[in-house]
């Protein structure tokens, strides 16, 4: 059997809680885009069907009863029920545009990303919005709902909890799988056989902080806590970063091949290491954001695609335009 109060729909509620809150039917009824005398005959309903009086009137204005003072606080809980409904019913609501807001780190947006929009172009019609950062500032970007998707070095391996992604919110898909190298100002080891990671530690090296995509199971930092750096020429948070200051011969860096590739091989050389240094290229969504179709298209049509390096053909002194020939997609 349902009480009287259990009765009152939403509407009532909301009413009287614009009512207690604005302390006039006249100010309620502007706030809320209906008439007055519409308001004062839903509430003298209300007050009829509860079987008690909520405001007391007098000439100048109206004051609440004991009985409204107890029911406004579960109003007010009411209410913002309604509008967290309200709020995450538009944000699941698909989109229409057309556009879509792509995040990337900016090594992945000079190498990986125009083969990947050639590609799309042929049977897509989308616009796309980019914004080049490094992995964290893209996860932070993503976790807010400010991008559609992101492409950047992968996340997932890192040990640091707070880089770690809810399998329950963000969708994840690994798209390239690569190992670092290192990257040396031109000529800097012409007489020295730099293959492994010991070569290096003596001479300038650019550290790169702040980077998810080397915190793994066989982690830079598990390697340089057995063998320290001891020449830390620079920090810097991106490749690219890294990338510039290598080609000014500053030092060393170790990066991924992506960028490594793309560097001017007339200022750089590049070494591949014995060690096993991995990084993984993912593909990123938060499932809890609304995107459009063409959003949507997007993911699936880069999800059910994955990257090829043809690594017989593959020679980190060619140059970068002719490297992109070398990327092919295959379902």
């Amino acid at each position: 059997m349902y009480s009287v109060v259990s009765m009152l729909n939403s509407k009532q509620i909301e009413i009287f809680y614009h009512i207690y809150k604005e302390g006039s039917i006249t100010k309620a009824a502007k706030m809320l885009n209906v008439s007055q005398p519409a308001l004062s005959k839903s509430i003298s309903y209300t007050e009829k069907k509860l079987g008690f009086k909520l405001f007391n009137r007098d000439s100048k204005k109206l004051l609440p009863t004991y009985e409204a003072d107890e029911l406004y606080e579960y109003a007010s809980m009411v209410i913002f029920q309604l509008e967290s409904f309200n709020k995450t019913a538009e944000k699941l609501t698909p989109l229409d545009s057309k556009d879509i807001n792509i995040g990337t780190t900016p090594s992945i947006m000079l190498t990986l990303m125009p083969r990947i929009l050639k590609a799309y172009k042929e049977i897509g019609i989308a616009g796309f919005n980019f914004i080049n950062l490094n992995s964290n500032e893209l996860l932070s970007r993503l976790d807010n709902k400010s991008l559609d998707i992101v492409i950047c070095f992968d996340p997932a391996i890192s040990n640091r909890g707070s880089n770690h992604l809810d399998a329950s919110i963000f969708s994840r898909h690994i798209i390239h799988k690569g190992s670092h190298v290192m990257i040396s100002p031109k000529g800097f080891y012409d007489n020295k056989a730099a293959s492994k990671l010991e070569h290096f530690l003596n001479d300038p090296f650019i550290e790169i902080t702040n980077l998810i995509s080397f915190y793994g199971v066989n982690s830079l930092t598990k390697h340089f806590s057995n063998q320290p750096i001891r020449n830390i020429a620079g920090k810097v948070s991106s490749y690219s970063g890294a990338a510039s200051l290598v080609s000014l011969g500053v030092g060393s860096a170790l990066v991924d091949s992506y960028t490594a590739n793309n560097c001017d091989k007339s200022k750089v050389d590049v070494f591949e290491i014995e060690e096993d240094l991995p990084y993984q290229i993912v593909l990123l969504n938060n499932q809890s954001k609304a995107i459009s179709e063409e959003s949507k298209k997007f993911l699936e049509f880069v999800k059910n695609k994955r990257l090829i390096i043809h690594n017989a053909e593959f020679d980190l002194g060619i140059p970068c335009d002719l490297l992109l020939d070398l990327f092919r997609y295959e379902d």
